[in-house]
């Protein structure tokens, strides 16, 4: 056993001190996301098996807010239940079709992957994100005027990302 107290004066007092991490859950919009972590584990259960993914927060589309924020979702690739299987599977193709990855045949492919998510709010549990849309980065960049190209471009004008503008 250490005392603390003669660190701090009548002990360490965490109401003296500001809370590091904002766990409210980020306004709805959309935001430019980059894969962070990406781990394939059976379920609780032992009954399926997929995929834990951790994002970053590059920014909000239109003003770079929340960065460093964090948003985790769940991809189930294998389920007992039918439906929930093809929900994770759809949501799993969504994400890689985003990030220009279609055939992912090992987790660690994922990680650096930048996309822009369409984020909002669970509709079961209000203190929770969902992300509701996958998009790729590469259309952040194009306008009205301007053509898609054939392949996704990796970067804006100028060799920046588009949340680099």
């Amino acid at each position: 056993m250490s005392d603390i107290s003669k660190y701090f004066d009548g002990g360490f007092k965490a109401e003296e001190h500001e809370q590091m991490r904002d766990d409210s859950p980020l306004p709805v919009g959309d935001y430019f996301l980059e894969i962070e972590k990406a781990e394939v584990k059976e379920t609780k259960n032992g009954e399926g098996v997929g995929c834990n993914v951790q994002f970053d927060v590059i920014g909000h589309v239109d003003d770079q807010s929340h960065k460093g924020r964090k948003l985790f979702v769940w991809f189930n690739l294998r389920h007992s239940n039918e439906k929930a299987q093809k929900i994770g599977n759809a949501e799993f193709a969504a994400l890689g079709r985003a990030i220009g990855k279609p055939i992912v045949q090992d987790s660690d492919e994922l990680i650096g992957g930048t996309f822009i998510a369409s984020v909002g709010i669970d509709k079961k549990d209000a203190t929770r994100n969902v992300i509701k849309k996958y998009s790729s980065a590469a259309t952040q960049t194009q306008t009205a005027a301007t053509p898609a190209p054939q392949a996704p471009a990796p970067a804006a004008a100028g060799g920046k990302k588009p949340w680099e503008m």
